[in-house]
């Protein structure tokens, strides 16, 4: 008895693990934020319609700063193959004139906003920082993750990776008319 539940209690540790790196896919929140210069605009706005992380920080959030260097190379490392990084400081009217400082030492080359009033982090209900959103060129959140501990970054490449290889096989199907029926026919065969 005692080894049926266990083995039903592992069975459900790996389904619910496999699950909590999925997220129920739903549309990114249309919260209005700023850019540097003030200007108020959708962060649907800074999709581009490409794959995009949207990162959530802080200058005073010492692990936000850390993660920023992994940021910045998948970045360059991965725009040309439809990818972004949207950087989106939580820092109040008090430190958000910091901001800029953190942009010019940590050479950040990837959009950076504001959210000064956290009015769309707290859509998210989240509390720890840093938390990052990874969308979908039509604006869907396709994962979350929240803090950073050195090592985070290898499996937040791996997901970036897997959902661009993703992309690239549903762009390559409907690129080529018919492919998906000629596999289907070469099967039956």
């Amino acid at each position: 008895m005692m080894k049926n539940v266990l083995v039903i209690l592992m069975v459900l540790s790996i389904l619910f693990a496999e699950e909590a790196e999925k997220v129920k896919q739903t549309e990114f929140p249309n919260v209005r934020i700023h850019t540097l210069k003030g200007r108020s605009i959708s962060p649907h706005d800074i999709f581009d319609k490409k794959l995009t992380l949207v990162n959530f920080w802080a200058t005073w959030c010492v692990p936000c700063l850390k993660e920023m260097k992994y940021l910045k190379q998948f970045h360059e490392k991965y725009n040309k193959e439809g990818f972004h990084v949207v950087g989106i400081s939580i820092d109040d009217t008090r430190t958000s004139r910091r901001v800029l400082s953190v942009i010019k030492s940590k050479h950040i080359t990837y959009p950076i906003y504001l959210d000064t009033e956290q009015a769309l982090f707290q859509r998210f209900q989240c509390s720890a920082m840093p938390f990052s959103v990874l969308v979908s060129s039509e604006g869907m959140i396709l994962w979350e993750h929240t803090g950073y501990i050195p090592g985070d970054e290898k499996e937040m490449e791996r997901i970036i990776l897997s959902r661009l290889r993703e992309s690239a096989i549903h762009e390559n199907a409907e690129a080529v008319p018919g492919k998906d029926e000629d596999l289907l026919e070469q099967k039956s065969k």
